[in-house]
């Protein structure tokens, strides 16, 4: 898997997701995302994800329902006198929010691929040399979270074994400060590297890059076709959009549109499971 070519895909599962307001497509989008981390990472690999993004969505969906006091089908209404709370909720509020969050998932699911598909020095390399500090302030933040993880489950551990319990808000600062600390420490020897190794002192150089092939060129290709072609739809009245106010309404699906959104299940076929 060549990160720019994982890159390329990626730009295009959001562009489209972000630039219809037709849920039907972004459903698709989102579809041939999901479909792609499933086949190549693995359902049991992206469990935490699958958290974060329902999680992400559900309040999504939840907030516009509660502040959006717009449309014309009143589920119920509470007293005006509440505040921030009062007002009719709408079905047309719930079925934007319900939008919103599947935009939201498809974007997160289109981008998932640089942190469970690639190294960090991977999304690196795939960066102009123009953005190379962008690149490495990348792969740092990638690999802090794991191993801020991992000292937390062995400073816990470790405390446990001293007969540390839980006990309340206050007991989990005996965990999250040795946390805090190691996490800092640990910073502080990277950039002692990184200044060691010169950097910042010279152009970026790199001892091999990995070179573009034709399944590479192929899925730059149908992304670039599937952005494009989606564009061009919308723009002669082949995409059209949706508006959940005043009055819902289904969204009108197209077949052009909808082959362009298929592109995107590209990855599908061409990439192979990776660990």
């Amino acid at each position: 898997m060549n990160a720019r070519a994982i890159a390329a895909w990626s730009v295009a599962c959001i562009g489209i997701a972000l630039f219809t307001t037709n849920p039907a497509y972004k459903a698709l989008v989102l579809a041939a995302a999901f479909t792609t981390l499933a086949a190549t990472a693995g359902v049991r690999r992206m469990r935490r994800l699958l958290i974060g993004v329902g999680f992400v969505a559900a309040f999504d969906v939840l907030l516009n329902f509660v502040s959006a006091h717009l449309g014309r089908t009143v589920l119920f209404a509470l007293p005006d006198w509440i505040p921030a709370l009062g007002g009719p909720y709408t079905l047309e509020a719930l079925a934007f929010g319900a939008s919103g969050g599947v935009t939201i998932a498809a974007a997160i699911f289109a981008a998932a691929p640089f942190s469970l598909l690639l190294q960090p020095h991977e999304v690196m390399d795939a960066l102009p040399d123009a953005l190379s500090r962008t690149g490495i302030a990348i792969a740092a933040s990638m690999n802090l979270v794991p191993s801020v993880a991992t000292s937390f489950a062995e400073v816990s551990e470790a405390q446990r074994l001293r007969g540390w319990r839980p006990r309340g808000p206050r007991s989990w600062a005996e965990v999250v400060v040795p946390v805090v600390l190691t996490s800092a420490e640990s910073s502080i020897q990277l950039a002692e590297s990184m200044e060691a190794r010169g950097f910042g002192g010279g152009p970026r150089t790199a001892f091999e890059k990995a070179p573009l092939d034709s399944k590479d060129w192929l899925l730059i290709g149908a992304s670039g076709l599937a952005v494009l072609g989606f564009v061009i739809l919308h723009g002669v009245g082949w995409a059209p959009d949706w508006y959940a106010y005043p009055l819902l309404t289904l969204p009108v699906i197209q077949a052009p549109a909808v082959v362009a959104c298929l592109l995107l299940f590209t990855p599908v076929l061409i990439w192979r499971r990776r660990t």
